[in-house]
């Protein structure tokens, strides 16, 4: 609770610059999404995640019809999932908690009175701690908690239409350059184990999403749903003190959500 206090305030005060700014968007509120997490023929973890994400984006004149983008986007949830292996069982109520941040900049291009075109890019960071130490599976097997990071590069284009004063339609999609993966697995919490950490260096990952604004005097609501998915590649071998060699499999997860924002 206390990260996401944090980031409300952090989200808050970037709303306050909006004296400050020439033109100034922000965006918060709740988020709920569901995600499934697959290692192909060894495990699978799904559940829902509930938090609160925002973004904050201040924009410059440039040229004619032409405006410089630039600016953050913050994402803290937490969730619960299940576990299921045909290896070692299954598992429920596994306690997770994703944190993604992203800083973007975009050209946004004036096509039309009502239409604007912005391809963008930046760099964005996600972290999942995947915390099952101390439980059992069904046929024993002890858990453990894992920290799985994720660095990559962000390209995509949004493209937004003003049906009229008050309503706007958004959508986005986007292509991840994934640079590389951390899996910290504190496998020390397992008698006979020692934590091992593994980089993933190969994957992509994709999103989509589409937005509906209402606006009011001064302020807006908005409605977004949107969908994620990631494929990551077989990780390099670590090996523990004693010679064993530990690896990272391949993996895919899939997380389709939506958001309820007030847009400043």
């Amino acid at each position: 609770m206390k990260k996401l206090s944090l980031l409300i305030v952090a989200l808050l005060m970037l709303v306050g610059v909006n004296a400050y700014a020439l033109d100034f968007e922000a965006q918060i509120g709740p988020e709920i999404s569901h995600i499934t997490y697959k290692e192909p023929g060894a495990m699978t973890e799904k559940g829902w995640f509930y938090g609160m994400a925002g973004r904050a984006e201040v924009k410059f004149d440039v040229a004619k019809d032409l405006k410089l983008t630039v600016g953050p986007e913050l994402k803290l949830a937490i969730g619960r999932v299940d576990y299921s292996s045909p290896i070692s069982g299954d598992m429920n109520g596994i306690d997770d908690t994703l944190f993604e941040a992203r800083a973007l900049v975009g050209l946004q291009y004036q096509l039309t009175p009502e239409a604007k075109i912005k391809p963008y890019t930046g760099f964005g960071y996600r972290s999942l701690v995947d915390d099952s130490s101390g439980k059992q599976t069904s046929t024993g097997a002890w858990g453990y908690e894992r920290w799985i990071r994720y660095y990559y590069i962000p390209v995509g284009v949004a493209f937004s239409y003003d049906f009229t004063k008050d309503w706007t339609a958004k959508a986005y999609a986007e292509y991840d350059i994934f640079l590389r993966g951390k899996v910290k697995s504190y496998l020390s919490s397992v008698p006979g184990f020692e934590d091992i950490t593994n980089t993933q260096k190969s994957g992509y990952g994709l999103r989509a999403g589409v937005n509906i604004e209402k606006k009011f005097t001064g302020w807006a609501v908005s409605f977004s749903p949107y969908v994620k998915y990631w494929k990551i590649k077989d990780s390099e071998v670590t090996y523990d003190s004693l010679g064993r060699g530990w690896i990272e499999p391949r993996n895919h997860s899939t997380e389709i959500g939506s958001a309820l924002t007030l847009n400043f």
